[in-house]
Protein backbone atom coordinates (compact mmCIF):
# COMPACT_ATOMS: atom_id res chain seq x y z
CA UNK A 1 0.00 0.00 0.00
CA UNK A 2 1.34 3.32 -0.99
CA UNK A 3 2.85 5.17 2.18
CA UNK A 4 0.17 8.52 1.89
CA UNK A 5 -3.30 6.89 2.14
CA UNK A 6 -5.67 9.07 0.13
CA UNK A 7 -9.21 8.43 1.02
CA UNK A 8 -11.52 8.75 -1.43
CA UNK A 9 -15.15 7.16 -1.42
CA UNK A 10 -17.20 5.15 -4.20
CA UNK A 11 -20.96 5.67 -5.19
CA UNK A 12 -22.87 2.89 -2.64
CA UNK A 13 -22.76 -0.27 -5.35
CA UNK A 14 -25.88 -1.92 -4.47
CA UNK A 15 -28.09 1.23 -5.23
CA UNK A 16 -29.10 2.07 -8.53
CA UNK A 17 -29.16 6.17 -9.65
CA UNK A 18 -33.02 6.16 -9.58
CA UNK A 19 -32.77 3.93 -6.18
CA UNK A 20 -30.32 6.93 -4.84
CA UNK A 21 -33.58 9.56 -6.07
CA UNK A 22 -36.15 7.63 -4.83
CA UNK A 23 -34.56 8.06 -1.23
CA UNK A 24 -33.89 11.12 -1.45
CA UNK A 25 -37.39 11.89 -2.44
CA UNK A 26 -38.34 9.84 0.57
CA UNK A 27 -35.95 12.19 3.06
CA UNK A 28 -37.46 15.12 1.40
CA UNK A 29 -40.95 14.60 1.89
CA UNK A 30 -39.88 13.78 5.65
CA UNK A 31 -37.84 16.63 6.83
CA UNK A 32 -39.75 18.99 3.97
CA UNK A 33 -41.16 21.39 6.60
CA UNK A 34 -38.08 21.91 9.00
CA UNK A 35 -35.57 21.42 6.16
CA UNK A 36 -37.19 24.75 3.97
CA UNK A 37 -37.39 26.85 7.56
CA UNK A 38 -34.05 26.05 9.57
CA UNK A 39 -31.37 25.18 6.52
CA UNK A 40 -29.42 28.51 6.96
CA UNK A 41 -29.72 28.90 10.41
CA UNK A 42 -28.13 25.65 11.29
CA UNK A 43 -25.23 26.73 8.48
CA UNK A 44 -24.30 29.36 10.67
CA UNK A 45 -24.52 28.00 13.99
CA UNK A 46 -22.56 24.94 12.74
CA UNK A 47 -20.12 27.54 11.79
CA UNK A 48 -20.45 29.13 14.84
CA UNK A 49 -19.45 26.24 16.84
CA UNK A 50 -16.97 24.75 14.82
CA UNK A 51 -14.77 27.80 13.65
CA UNK A 52 -15.91 29.95 16.43
CA UNK A 53 -17.22 33.07 13.82
CA UNK A 54 -18.76 35.18 16.38
CA UNK A 55 -19.59 37.35 13.11
CA UNK A 56 -21.84 34.97 11.60
CA UNK A 57 -24.23 34.08 14.46
CA UNK A 58 -24.50 38.32 15.09
CA UNK A 59 -25.55 38.55 11.48
CA UNK A 60 -28.75 40.13 10.99
CA UNK A 61 -30.05 37.36 8.79
CA UNK A 62 -28.82 34.62 10.84
CA UNK A 63 -30.55 36.45 13.70
CA UNK A 64 -33.97 35.95 11.67
CA UNK A 65 -33.37 32.12 10.95
CA UNK A 66 -32.34 31.85 14.78
CA UNK A 67 -35.62 32.82 15.04
CA UNK A 68 -37.80 30.56 13.19
CA UNK A 69 -35.71 28.00 14.62
CA UNK A 70 -37.05 28.64 18.11
CA UNK A 71 -40.83 28.81 16.58
CA UNK A 72 -39.95 25.80 15.01
CA UNK A 73 -39.00 24.12 17.92
CA UNK A 74 -41.36 25.56 20.61
CA UNK A 75 -44.49 26.67 18.61
CA UNK A 76 -44.58 24.76 15.82
CA UNK A 77 -48.05 22.35 16.12
CA UNK A 78 -47.13 19.04 14.94
CA UNK A 79 -43.99 19.70 16.48
CA UNK A 80 -45.48 17.66 19.63
CA UNK A 81 -46.15 14.51 17.05
CA UNK A 82 -42.09 14.95 16.30
CA UNK A 83 -40.19 11.93 18.52
CA UNK A 84 -36.66 13.84 19.39
CA UNK A 85 -37.91 17.36 17.60
CA UNK A 86 -34.64 19.26 17.93
CA UNK A 87 -32.29 15.97 16.19
CA UNK A 88 -34.63 15.75 13.43
CA UNK A 89 -34.84 19.89 13.11
CA UNK A 90 -31.22 19.49 13.04
CA UNK A 91 -30.92 16.73 10.45
CA UNK A 92 -33.93 17.69 8.58
CA UNK A 93 -31.60 21.13 7.74
CA UNK A 94 -28.55 19.33 7.10
CA UNK A 95 -30.33 16.85 4.33
CA UNK A 96 -31.55 20.35 3.17
CA UNK A 97 -28.44 22.08 2.78
CA UNK A 98 -26.54 18.75 1.30
CA UNK A 99 -29.08 18.05 -1.33
CA UNK A 100 -29.79 21.91 -1.89
CA UNK A 101 -26.34 21.50 -3.70
CA UNK A 102 -27.72 19.40 -6.60
CA UNK A 103 -25.11 17.29 -6.29
CA UNK A 104 -25.79 13.24 -6.01
CA UNK A 105 -22.41 12.01 -4.75
CA UNK A 106 -22.32 14.10 -1.90
CA UNK A 107 -24.51 13.22 0.90
CA UNK A 108 -24.79 13.32 4.77
CA UNK A 109 -25.65 9.98 6.35
CA UNK A 110 -26.83 8.83 9.92
CA UNK A 111 -25.04 6.77 12.15
CA UNK A 112 -26.15 3.82 11.29
CA UNK A 113 -26.11 4.23 7.54
CA UNK A 114 -22.63 5.29 8.22
CA UNK A 115 -21.29 2.65 9.40
CA UNK A 116 -22.56 0.49 7.06
CA UNK A 117 -20.84 2.33 4.37
CA UNK A 118 -17.61 2.39 6.03
CA UNK A 119 -17.80 -0.69 6.91
CA UNK A 120 -18.20 -1.64 3.26
CA UNK A 121 -14.92 0.13 2.05
CA UNK A 122 -12.89 -2.17 4.50
CA UNK A 123 -12.86 -4.96 2.24
CA UNK A 124 -12.52 -7.48 4.85
CA UNK A 125 -15.10 -9.48 7.22
CA UNK A 126 -15.00 -12.46 9.47
CA UNK A 127 -17.12 -15.45 7.54
CA UNK A 128 -15.61 -18.62 5.48
CA UNK A 129 -15.21 -16.59 2.15
CA UNK A 130 -17.87 -17.31 -0.33
CA UNK A 131 -19.89 -15.21 -2.53
CA UNK A 132 -23.49 -16.82 -3.13
CA UNK A 133 -27.02 -15.80 -5.05
CA UNK A 134 -30.35 -16.85 -4.43
CA UNK A 135 -32.34 -18.65 -7.19
CA UNK A 136 -35.48 -18.07 -5.06
CA UNK A 137 -36.44 -18.17 -1.30
CA UNK A 138 -35.39 -21.63 -0.89
CA UNK A 139 -32.57 -22.02 -3.44
CA UNK A 140 -28.50 -20.22 -2.33
CA UNK A 141 -26.03 -21.09 -4.76
CA UNK A 142 -22.47 -20.45 -4.03
CA UNK A 143 -20.64 -18.12 -6.70
CA UNK A 144 -17.71 -17.33 -5.77
CA UNK A 145 -15.32 -19.04 -3.23
CA UNK A 146 -12.50 -16.17 -2.03
CA UNK A 147 -8.86 -17.09 -2.53
CA UNK A 148 -7.24 -18.55 1.16
CA UNK A 149 -10.92 -18.57 2.75
CA UNK A 150 -11.75 -21.31 5.47
CA UNK A 151 -14.40 -22.33 2.45
CA UNK A 152 -11.24 -23.18 0.35
CA UNK A 153 -9.80 -25.09 2.12
CA UNK A 154 -12.62 -26.71 3.30
CA UNK A 155 -13.47 -27.75 -0.44
CA UNK A 156 -16.70 -25.58 -1.04
CA UNK A 157 -17.16 -25.14 -5.19
CA UNK A 158 -18.45 -22.72 -7.30
CA UNK A 159 -22.26 -23.79 -8.14
CA UNK A 160 -22.72 -25.99 -4.27
CA UNK A 161 -25.89 -25.00 -3.06
CA UNK A 162 -26.21 -24.11 0.60
CA UNK A 163 -28.83 -26.61 2.14
CA UNK A 164 -28.30 -25.39 5.98
CA UNK A 165 -26.46 -23.48 8.17
CA UNK A 166 -25.93 -24.94 11.59
CA UNK A 167 -28.99 -27.19 11.44
CA UNK A 168 -30.90 -24.30 10.03
CA UNK A 169 -32.37 -25.29 7.04
CA UNK A 170 -32.26 -22.28 4.30
CA UNK A 171 -35.94 -22.04 3.18
CA UNK A 172 -38.12 -18.83 3.26
CA UNK A 173 -35.01 -16.75 3.73
CA UNK A 174 -33.63 -13.57 1.88
CA UNK A 175 -29.72 -13.08 1.43
CA UNK A 176 -29.53 -11.17 4.25
CA UNK A 177 -30.95 -13.92 6.64
CA UNK A 178 -28.27 -16.86 4.90
CA UNK A 179 -25.24 -13.94 5.84
CA UNK A 180 -25.90 -13.82 9.37
CA UNK A 181 -26.34 -17.63 9.56
CA UNK A 182 -22.69 -17.85 7.88
CA UNK A 183 -21.21 -14.53 9.95
CA UNK A 184 -20.56 -15.00 13.46
CA UNK A 185 -16.91 -14.05 15.90
CA UNK A 186 -13.77 -14.48 14.73
CA UNK A 187 -12.55 -18.27 15.58
CA UNK A 188 -16.27 -19.38 15.73
CA UNK A 189 -17.00 -22.87 13.87
CA UNK A 190 -19.98 -23.07 11.54
CA UNK A 191 -20.99 -26.52 9.79
CA UNK A 192 -22.37 -25.64 5.90
CA UNK A 193 -24.46 -28.36 4.56
CA UNK A 194 -24.02 -28.53 0.70
CA UNK A 195 -26.07 -30.05 -2.39
CA UNK A 196 -23.39 -31.12 -5.12
CA UNK A 197 -24.03 -32.77 -7.87
CA UNK A 198 -27.35 -34.54 -5.74
CA UNK A 199 -25.72 -35.57 -2.93
CA UNK A 200 -25.89 -33.78 0.39
CA UNK A 201 -22.14 -33.13 2.06
CA UNK A 202 -21.41 -31.33 5.39
CA UNK A 203 -18.14 -28.91 6.13
CA UNK A 204 -17.43 -27.22 9.15
CA UNK A 205 -15.51 -24.60 8.94
CA UNK A 206 -13.51 -21.68 11.53
CA UNK A 207 -14.94 -18.26 10.19
CA UNK A 208 -12.02 -16.20 10.30
CA UNK A 209 -11.18 -12.80 8.93
CA UNK A 210 -11.31 -12.66 4.70
CA UNK A 211 -10.72 -10.32 2.38
CA UNK A 212 -13.47 -9.96 -0.29
CA UNK A 213 -13.13 -7.69 -2.85
CA UNK A 214 -10.86 -10.26 -6.07
CA UNK A 215 -11.82 -13.53 -7.44
CA UNK A 216 -9.90 -15.08 -10.60
CA UNK A 217 -9.88 -18.28 -12.84
CA UNK A 218 -7.36 -19.02 -15.22
CA UNK A 219 -8.81 -20.30 -18.81
CA UNK A 220 -6.48 -21.61 -20.84
CA UNK A 221 -3.60 -19.17 -21.66
CA UNK A 222 -6.49 -16.52 -20.21
CA UNK A 223 -6.47 -15.04 -16.77
CA UNK A 224 -9.79 -13.83 -15.72
CA UNK A 225 -9.97 -11.17 -13.04
CA UNK A 226 -13.13 -10.16 -11.47
CA UNK A 227 -12.86 -6.82 -9.36
CA UNK A 228 -16.04 -6.15 -7.55
CA UNK A 229 -14.64 -2.84 -5.22
CA UNK A 230 -11.55 -0.92 -4.49
CA UNK A 231 -11.35 -1.55 -0.60
CA UNK A 232 -8.57 -1.09 2.17
CA UNK A 233 -7.59 -4.90 0.94
CA UNK A 234 -7.88 -4.50 -3.21
CA UNK A 235 -4.15 -4.08 -3.90
CA UNK A 236 -3.37 -6.37 -1.55
CA UNK A 237 -5.58 -8.59 -3.65
CA UNK A 238 -5.06 -8.00 -6.55
CA UNK A 239 -1.37 -8.91 -6.46
CA UNK A 240 -2.06 -12.24 -5.06
CA UNK A 241 -4.02 -12.93 -8.05
CA UNK A 242 -1.65 -11.61 -10.38
CA UNK A 243 0.93 -13.83 -8.81
CA UNK A 244 -1.37 -16.56 -9.90
CA UNK A 245 -1.94 -15.52 -13.58
CA UNK A 246 1.53 -14.80 -13.99
CA UNK A 247 2.18 -17.23 -16.69
CA UNK A 248 -1.15 -16.43 -18.51
CA UNK A 249 -0.49 -14.40 -21.52
CA UNK A 250 -3.65 -12.52 -21.83
CA UNK A 251 -5.86 -11.10 -18.91
CA UNK A 252 -9.54 -10.37 -18.95
CA UNK A 253 -10.24 -7.87 -16.03
CA UNK A 254 -14.28 -7.50 -15.58
CA UNK A 255 -14.80 -4.27 -13.47
CA UNK A 256 -18.81 -4.71 -14.17
CA UNK A 257 -20.94 -3.28 -11.49
CA UNK A 258 -17.75 -2.21 -9.86
CA UNK A 259 -19.02 1.42 -8.53
CA UNK A 260 -15.44 2.61 -7.37
CA UNK A 261 -13.86 3.33 -3.45
CA UNK A 262 -10.90 4.37 -2.53
CA UNK A 263 -8.99 6.25 -5.55
CA UNK A 264 -5.24 5.44 -4.13
CA UNK A 265 -6.51 1.60 -4.54
CA UNK A 266 -6.92 2.12 -8.32
CA UNK A 267 -3.62 4.32 -8.60
CA UNK A 268 -2.05 1.03 -6.99
CA UNK A 269 -4.05 -1.49 -9.23
CA UNK A 270 -2.58 0.36 -12.04
CA UNK A 271 0.68 0.34 -11.10
CA UNK A 272 0.93 -3.70 -11.29
CA UNK A 273 0.30 -2.98 -15.06
CA UNK A 274 1.52 0.34 -16.00
CA UNK A 275 5.27 1.26 -16.57
CA UNK A 276 6.05 3.17 -13.57
CA UNK A 277 6.15 7.10 -14.04
CA UNK A 278 3.10 6.89 -16.38
CA UNK A 279 -0.60 9.03 -15.61
CA UNK A 280 -2.86 6.89 -14.04
CA UNK A 281 -5.32 10.06 -13.82
CA UNK A 282 -5.36 13.59 -12.80
CA UNK A 283 -7.30 15.81 -9.77
CA UNK A 284 -8.12 19.01 -10.71
CA UNK A 285 -9.96 21.13 -7.40
CA UNK A 286 -11.68 24.50 -7.72
CA UNK A 287 -8.37 27.10 -7.26
CA UNK A 288 -5.34 24.40 -8.25
CA UNK A 289 -4.00 23.29 -11.23
CA UNK A 290 -4.36 19.58 -11.33
CA UNK A 291 -2.73 17.33 -9.46
CA UNK A 292 -0.82 14.56 -11.75
CA UNK A 293 -0.95 10.41 -9.60
CA UNK A 294 1.48 8.35 -11.57
CA UNK A 295 2.37 4.45 -11.93
CA UNK A 296 4.27 3.89 -8.61
CA UNK A 297 7.21 1.72 -8.52
CA UNK A 298 5.40 -1.96 -8.04
CA UNK A 299 6.09 -5.25 -9.37
CA UNK A 300 5.26 -5.33 -13.20
CA UNK A 301 2.83 -7.92 -14.60
CA UNK A 302 2.83 -8.12 -18.70
CA UNK A 303 0.14 -9.54 -20.95
CA UNK A 304 0.20 -9.44 -24.53
CA UNK A 305 -3.63 -8.45 -24.44
CA UNK A 306 -6.05 -6.88 -21.61
CA UNK A 307 -9.59 -7.08 -22.01
CA UNK A 308 -11.21 -4.81 -20.13
CA UNK A 309 -14.83 -5.19 -19.39
CA UNK A 310 -17.45 -2.73 -18.52
CA UNK A 311 -21.15 -1.25 -18.08
CA UNK A 312 -23.33 1.05 -17.14
CA UNK A 313 -22.95 0.52 -13.05
CA UNK A 314 -19.00 0.77 -13.69
CA UNK A 315 -18.18 3.92 -11.87
CA UNK A 316 -15.73 6.10 -10.43
CA UNK A 317 -12.33 4.19 -9.32
CA UNK A 318 -13.35 1.17 -11.58
CA UNK A 319 -13.29 4.24 -14.50
CA UNK A 320 -10.17 5.82 -13.62
CA UNK A 321 -8.43 2.49 -13.89
CA UNK A 322 -10.35 1.82 -17.08
CA UNK A 323 -9.43 5.08 -18.75
CA UNK A 324 -5.87 4.56 -17.10
CA UNK A 325 -5.63 1.55 -19.15
CA UNK A 326 -6.82 1.82 -22.10
CA UNK A 327 -4.92 5.39 -22.98
CA UNK A 328 -1.61 3.56 -21.78
CA UNK A 329 0.39 3.73 -25.11
CA UNK A 330 2.46 0.71 -24.12
CA UNK A 331 -0.14 -1.31 -23.34
CA UNK A 332 -2.63 -3.64 -25.89
CA UNK A 333 -5.89 -3.29 -23.96
CA UNK A 334 -9.47 -3.47 -25.86
CA UNK A 335 -12.79 -2.25 -23.81
CA UNK A 336 -15.58 -4.52 -23.99
CA UNK A 337 -19.36 -3.82 -22.83
CA UNK A 338 -21.60 -0.58 -22.63
CA UNK A 339 -21.14 3.11 -21.35
CA UNK A 340 -19.85 3.39 -18.02
CA UNK A 341 -21.79 5.27 -15.28
CA UNK A 342 -19.84 8.83 -15.83
CA UNK A 343 -18.64 9.48 -12.20
CA UNK A 344 -15.45 12.08 -12.98
CA UNK A 345 -15.87 13.74 -9.02
CA UNK A 346 -13.84 12.91 -5.79
CA UNK A 347 -15.19 12.84 -2.59
CA UNK A 348 -14.07 13.55 0.99
CA UNK A 349 -15.15 12.69 4.30
CA UNK A 350 -16.01 14.29 7.49
CA UNK A 351 -17.42 12.10 10.37
CA UNK A 352 -19.09 13.82 13.86
CA UNK A 353 -18.82 12.67 17.08
CA UNK A 354 -22.15 10.79 16.67
CA UNK A 355 -21.14 8.82 13.91
CA UNK A 356 -23.24 10.37 11.35
CA UNK A 357 -20.90 11.64 8.29
CA UNK A 358 -20.78 13.77 5.68
CA UNK A 359 -18.99 12.92 2.39
CA UNK A 360 -18.53 15.84 -0.37
CA UNK A 361 -17.10 16.42 -3.54
CA UNK A 362 -13.89 18.72 -3.40
CA UNK A 363 -12.95 17.85 -7.34
CA UNK A 364 -13.00 16.17 -10.25
CA UNK A 365 -10.76 13.60 -11.34
CA UNK A 366 -9.62 13.62 -15.57
CA UNK A 367 -8.24 10.74 -17.65
CA UNK A 368 -4.34 11.11 -18.68
CA UNK A 369 -5.59 12.31 -21.80
CA UNK A 370 -6.95 15.32 -19.41
CA UNK A 371 -10.70 14.36 -20.65
CA UNK A 372 -13.44 14.88 -17.95
CA UNK A 373 -15.82 11.98 -18.11
CA UNK A 374 -18.29 13.10 -15.25
CA UNK A 375 -21.49 12.92 -16.91
CA UNK A 376 -20.53 11.11 -19.39
CA UNK A 377 -18.92 7.89 -18.74
CA UNK A 378 -16.19 5.95 -21.25
CA UNK A 379 -17.39 4.29 -24.57
CA UNK A 380 -16.05 0.90 -24.79
CA UNK A 381 -14.07 -0.12 -28.18
CA UNK A 382 -16.40 -3.04 -28.54
CA UNK A 383 -20.58 -2.83 -27.97
CA UNK A 384 -22.17 -5.95 -26.32
CA UNK A 385 -25.00 -5.62 -24.59
CA UNK A 386 -26.62 -8.50 -22.61
CA UNK A 387 -29.84 -9.43 -23.21
CA UNK A 388 -32.57 -6.94 -21.68
CA UNK A 389 -34.60 -9.27 -19.55
CA UNK A 390 -31.08 -9.52 -17.31
CA UNK A 391 -31.02 -5.67 -17.25
CA UNK A 392 -34.17 -4.52 -17.41
CA UNK A 393 -34.87 -4.94 -13.77
CA UNK A 394 -38.32 -5.99 -11.80
CA UNK A 395 -41.60 -4.49 -11.95
CA UNK A 396 -43.09 -3.30 -8.91
CA UNK A 397 -47.17 -4.38 -9.29
CA UNK A 398 -47.63 -5.04 -5.48
CA UNK A 399 -51.18 -6.44 -5.69
CA UNK A 400 -52.21 -5.78 -9.37
CA UNK A 401 -53.14 -8.08 -12.04
CA UNK A 402 -52.70 -7.51 -15.60
CA UNK A 403 -55.15 -9.08 -18.14
CA UNK A 404 -53.98 -9.78 -21.84
CA UNK A 405 -54.43 -6.22 -24.61
CA UNK A 406 -53.79 -3.72 -21.75
CA UNK A 407 -51.07 -1.46 -21.81
CA UNK A 408 -49.34 -1.90 -18.21
CA UNK A 409 -46.31 -1.29 -16.08
CA UNK A 410 -44.77 -5.26 -16.01
CA UNK A 411 -45.85 -6.04 -19.96
CA UNK A 412 -42.14 -4.98 -21.07
CA UNK A 413 -40.57 -7.02 -18.78
CA UNK A 414 -42.92 -10.01 -18.96
CA UNK A 415 -42.32 -10.19 -22.12
CA UNK A 416 -38.67 -10.09 -22.43
CA UNK A 417 -38.72 -12.61 -19.44
CA UNK A 418 -41.16 -15.18 -21.74
CA UNK A 419 -39.23 -14.48 -24.67
CA UNK A 420 -35.54 -15.25 -22.92
CA UNK A 421 -36.91 -18.21 -21.63
CA UNK A 422 -38.00 -19.66 -25.02
CA UNK A 423 -41.53 -18.77 -24.63
CA UNK A 424 -43.22 -17.60 -27.84
CA UNK A 425 -44.27 -13.64 -27.36
CA UNK A 426 -45.06 -11.67 -30.05
CA UNK A 427 -44.01 -8.19 -28.25
CA UNK A 428 -41.34 -6.94 -25.84
CA UNK A 429 -43.09 -3.44 -25.21
CA UNK A 430 -45.89 -1.91 -22.59
CA UNK A 431 -48.86 -3.85 -24.45
CA UNK A 432 -49.36 -6.98 -23.24
CA UNK A 433 -50.76 -9.19 -26.24
CA UNK A 434 -52.87 -12.32 -26.38
CA UNK A 435 -50.14 -13.97 -27.94
CA UNK A 436 -48.19 -12.98 -24.85
CA UNK A 437 -50.84 -13.76 -22.65
CA UNK A 438 -50.74 -17.32 -24.05
CA UNK A 439 -47.37 -17.81 -23.98
CA UNK A 440 -47.25 -16.40 -19.89
CA UNK A 441 -49.98 -19.15 -19.49
CA UNK A 442 -47.69 -21.92 -20.61
CA UNK A 443 -45.02 -20.63 -18.74
CA UNK A 444 -47.54 -20.96 -15.80
CA UNK A 445 -48.61 -24.60 -16.29
CA UNK A 446 -44.88 -25.68 -16.64
CA UNK A 447 -43.88 -23.53 -12.83
CA UNK A 448 -46.98 -25.14 -11.33
CA UNK A 449 -49.20 -21.98 -11.16
CA UNK A 450 -52.38 -21.00 -12.09
CA UNK A 451 -52.67 -20.53 -15.35
CA UNK A 452 -54.58 -18.13 -16.35
CA UNK A 453 -52.43 -15.79 -18.82
CA UNK A 454 -52.33 -12.84 -16.47
CA UNK A 455 -49.98 -10.92 -14.58
CA UNK A 456 -49.12 -10.89 -10.95
CA UNK A 457 -46.78 -10.49 -8.21
CA UNK A 458 -46.01 -14.41 -7.74
CA UNK A 459 -45.31 -15.16 -11.18
CA UNK A 460 -43.46 -12.19 -11.68
CA UNK A 461 -41.58 -13.55 -9.09
CA UNK A 462 -41.14 -16.98 -10.60
CA UNK A 463 -40.17 -15.54 -14.17
CA UNK A 464 -37.53 -13.85 -11.92
CA UNK A 465 -36.02 -16.90 -10.43
CA UNK A 466 -36.08 -18.94 -14.20
CA UNK A 467 -34.30 -16.21 -15.72
CA UNK A 468 -31.60 -16.26 -12.61
CA UNK A 469 -30.84 -19.68 -12.95
CA UNK A 470 -30.62 -19.63 -16.22
CA UNK A 471 -28.28 -16.70 -16.17
CA UNK A 472 -26.36 -17.85 -13.57
CA UNK A 473 -25.99 -21.35 -14.38
CA UNK A 474 -25.08 -21.32 -18.29
CA UNK A 475 -22.25 -18.95 -19.31
CA UNK A 476 -23.62 -18.38 -22.81
CA UNK A 477 -25.76 -15.73 -21.62
CA UNK A 478 -22.85 -13.44 -20.62
CA UNK A 479 -21.90 -12.44 -24.20
CA UNK A 480 -20.06 -9.54 -22.47
CA UNK A 481 -17.54 -12.40 -21.27
CA UNK A 482 -17.67 -14.51 -24.38
CA UNK A 483 -16.72 -11.76 -26.80
CA UNK A 484 -13.97 -10.60 -24.26
CA UNK A 485 -12.22 -13.67 -24.37
CA UNK A 486 -12.59 -13.99 -28.14
CA UNK A 487 -10.73 -10.77 -28.08
CA UNK A 488 -7.98 -11.83 -25.57
CA UNK A 489 -7.55 -15.35 -27.60
CA UNK A 490 -7.56 -13.49 -30.93
CA UNK A 491 -10.97 -15.07 -32.29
Amino acid sequence: MAEKKVVRYKLVKHKWPDEIKAERDRRKKRFAVVAACICCFVAGYFVHTVVGSSSVQNDEDFEKLASIYEIMKNDFYFGKDIENLDETLLNGAIFGMVESGGDRHTAYMLPAEAKEFTSSMEGSFVGIGVRYYSIDENTFIVDKVLKNSPAEEAGVQAKDQIYAVNGTVCQNMKLDDIEKLIKGKEGSDVEIELIRDGKHITKTMARRAVSGTVFSEIRGNTGLITLDSFADTSSDEFHAHLEDLKACKQLVLDLRNNGGGYLNAAQEIASYLIPSDDVIFKEKTKSEDPVVYYALDYPKYTFEQIVVIVNEDTASAAEVLAAALAENKHLNVTLVGTQTYGKGTVQVPLTFKDGSYLKYTVAQWLTPSDTCIDGVGITPDVEVKLDEAITIGAPDIEDEVFEADTVNVAAKSVQLYLKFLGYPVDRSDEYFSLQSSKALAMFQKAEGLTADGKIHAETIEKLISCVVKQWRLHEVYDTQLTKALEIANGR
